[in-house]
């Protein structure tokens, strides 16, 4: 019940207050009708009265009556402004015009009655800037504040500002990472930037490319270009290595989309990395020019590893190395075995012979270039290739290819290996005159190099009861069924000698070295086929002579799959201000002392300066994961250290404005605000007055009431007191009390 501005509220139901004020008025008229007659009905009547004010005062307070005041007032709504701080803000749409954001700038801070001035008068304005992250921002920054980084992150903005804000105002020119389905619990009123019909622009929008291809195989690059202010152009598109161009391809710009997507294909002939670059030219009035190229790395592996086996002559050595090659699917060989010999004579016409002639100059001038990996085994090569064949071979093992030697009394012929183009790439010189020496039954041993080479550290069965792998392999090298014949040679200076003959002068057995880009290795006998055959004999298999020979073969192949340091680089281009992972993992191959070690992972910049990385366990026995961020484009060598091996990769990162779209997007600006229940607000004189118009929407007014209860003054006591002392004071006066 409301008596405006007067209220009451019952302290007890109001039919028992009036009940209780019916029974006063009873005890009044009875009191008046007692007192009438002893003091008359004047006096009376005036003690009856004290009485019936004393109780209409009582029964008032038990209504609970109140003063109630109300007063209006209004909160004006906050604004958040967001200042769109990401790099395509520092564009302009024209060489030489303001950029986008001093176009922000201007609006805000521009005039004596500036517009952040005049929001601020009426509003209780926040400002931030908008890039990958949200930051506060004070007014005295926005004079040096610069375009960086990447597209800037709306939805994870608006999630810090819910609930402290009942508008933002976006000032930004469209290009940002934004998903409608999560749209904020506030209107985004968005001010759009640039001038899309003003943009022009060409720029390579993506590259698919696998990361990984075989040599011999086509690989493919597929290229999607974006044009802005160039419809129906014609464009060429070229992919190069270096200088060197690879493949040139025409393309037309879309009409409608303004895309166009090419495809590059091309054959890689030589095993590693490659770094490769795609690039468009560069058209009159376009804004970026960074954008029109970007690079990419691609790693080239064997898809087979092509070796090319002559023998000198037919033996067991020969079968079983035959068998060793061809019981592995992943290589491709081709073999020839030497059955007579140009001196040999025979009395048959050459038409009528039914051996085939060795091709010689097929091999060694025209497809020596298609294949990994020669072999001689027990060779007299002398006899068949010239000095031009030779010459060949050492031009394939500088260039990357690999040449590898099996003993036997033919590897040599009176000395003149020493002076020629093999002589010059072999690990090996001969020692003395007598080259070859049988029936001396010695076993071999494991080097101290040879002991911690990728060759020979592979993993066996080595039943040696409770010894480590590490302890047991010598002894399983120096099990192995002794040889009949080697070749007495000697290491030069550059090589490695992994296996050496275990009694007497130690005579390398099994040595290596590297010449130009390729490898090379020489195995001073033609007995190893016995490490089978003894092994066997012994019921151990042949597994430990067949993992021989696929290692030697990988390791003169470089087949990173025998690294005992393996990093796998990123799928995807990446780009400068964008953090790299690269997976690392040491190789189970290399056991304990590897495995136990910890890498460390660093980076070079293009600059050959050292930069802030990091590498982290997976949880994973023996993987890592290696980060850093690349501040600008160009080629970064990664280094993987442990305490015995180490491993360089090169990883090609693109500029900060590889493969950026800088056009205004208006159409996104436009979304967000029908998403959040904003409005899109074109630049206009009155810019001002309609972001207020939109802001008053979000007054939100209220009224302020008070009520002050008027039994509890003291005044109303008083006069109930008053009451009943003056009714108490005649009494007395008149004599009743």
């Amino acid at each position: 019940m409301t008596l405006d501005p007067m209220t009451i509220a019952p302290v007890f139901p109001l039919w028992l207050i009036l009940l209780l004020f019916g029974l006063g008025l009873v005890s009044v008229f009875i009191q008046y009708r007692i007192l009438q007659a002893k003091v008359g009905p004047f006096k009376a009547l005036g003690l009856s009265s004290l009485r019936l004010g004393a109780i209409a005062f009582l029964l008032a307070v038990a209504l609970n009556p109140s003063w109630v005041t109300k007063k209006e007032h209004k909160v004006w709504p906050s604004i958040s402004i967001l200042l769109d701080t990401s790099q395509t803000m520092d564009q302009a749409e024209q060489p030489g015009k303001t950029s986008r954001l001093e176009e922000a700038k201007a609006l805000l801070l521009q005039g004596d009655h500036s517009l952040l001035k005049s929001l601020n008068e009426k509003f209780e304005v926040r400002l931030y800037g908008l890039g990958e992250s949200l930051r506060p921002l004070e007014v005295k920054e926005l004079a040096g504040l610069k375009g960086h980084g990447l597209k800037a992150n709306l939805n994870e903005a608006v999630k810090g500002l819910s609930g402290k804000n009942t508008l933002a105002l976006l000032f930004s020119d469209g290009s940002l990472q934004w998903d409608e389905g999560h749209p904020p619990h506030f209107p985004v009123v968005t001010v759009p930037l640039g001038n899309p019909g003003a943009y022009k622009d060409l720029l390579i929008k993506a590259v698919k490319s696998s990361t990984l291809t075989f040599r011999g195989r086509e690989a493919v690059v597929e290229v999607m270009i974006k044009g802005h202010g160039y419809p129906c152009l014609k464009i060429p598109v070229l992919l190069k290595e270096g200088e060197k161009l690879i493949r040139a391809r025409e393309t037309r710009l879309d009409t409608r989309s303004g895309e166009a997507t090419v495809s590059l294909s091309f054959i890689p002939e030589e095993v590693g990395a490659k770094h490769l670059s795609i690039s468009i030219p560069h058209q009159s009035g376009e804004t970026l020019a960074s954008n029109n190229s970007v690079n990419l790395s691609l790693k080239v592996l064997h898809d087979k590893i092509r070796v090319l086996m002559v023998s000198g002559t037919p033996s067991l050595n020969y079968r079983f190395l035959r068998t060793a090659l061809k019981h592995d699917p992943s290589i491709d060989l081709l073999s020839f075995v030497i059955l007579r010999t140009p001196s040999d004579i025979l009395n048959v016409p050459t038409q009528e012979q039914s051996l085939i002639p060795f091709p010689v100059e097929t091999l060694f001038s025209k497809e020596i270039k298609n294949f990994d990996l020669l072999i001689f085994d027990n060779f007299n090569y002398p006899l068949y290739l010239s000095p031009h064949h030779l010459e060949s071979i050492r031009e394939f093992v500088k260039g990357g290819g690999a040449l590898a030697m099996i003993g036997g009394p033919n590897l040599v012929n009176e000395g003149k290996v020493a002076v020629s183009p093999i002589g010059e790439i072999l690990p090996v010189r001969f020692a003395e005159k007598e080259t070859y020496r049988r029936d001396f039954k010695a076993g071999v041993r494991l080097s101290r190099a040879g002991a911690v080479h990728p060759i020979l550290r592979f993993s066996l069965d080595f039943s040696e009861g409770s010894l480590s792998a590490e302890a047991a392999r010598p002894n399983f090298w120096r099990s192995l069924p002794s040889l009949d014949g080697f070749n007495l040679l000697e290491a030069k200076s550059t090589a490695t000698v992994l296996l050496e003959m275990a009694e007497g002068i130690p005579w390398p057995i099994l040595t290596v070295s590297g010449y130009g880009k390729g490898r090379t290795l020489v195995l001073a006998t033609d007995y190893s086929w016995k490490w089978t055959m003894g092994m066997v004999a012994m019921g151990k298999g042949n597994q430990a002579y067949l993992r021989l020979v696929d290692r030697m073969v990988r390791w003169l192949t470089k087949d990173p799959s025998l690294d005992p340091v393996q990093v796998v680089l990123p799928e995807s281009v990446r780009s400068a201000g964008q953090e790299v992972e690269v997976r690392i993992k040491l190789s189970e191959e290399d056991l304990l002392p590897l495995l136990q070690s910890k890498a460390a992972f660093s980076v070079s910049d293009p600059d050959d300066r050292k930069i802030d990385s990091k590498i982290i366990p997976t949880g994973q026995r023996g993987e890592y994961l290696g980060s850093f961020l690349p501040q600008k484009g160009g080629i970064y060598k990664l280094k993987i250290e442990t305490s015995s091996h180490s491993l360089e990769e090169s990883l090609v990162i693109n500029g900060l404005w590889g493969n950026l779209d800088a056009a205004p997007n208006h159409k996104q600006l436009k979304k967000i605000s029908a998403s959040s229940g904003g409005e899109f607000l074109p630049e206009s004189d009155n810019l001002l007055e309609k972001i207020e118009r939109y802001a008053q929407k979000g007054e939100d007014p209220f009224i302020e009431e008070k009520k002050l209860s008027l039994w509890a003054k003291p005044g109303v006591m008083i006069v109930v007191l008053g009451f009943f002392t003056a009714e108490w004071y005649y009494r007395r006066r008149w004599g009743l009390a």
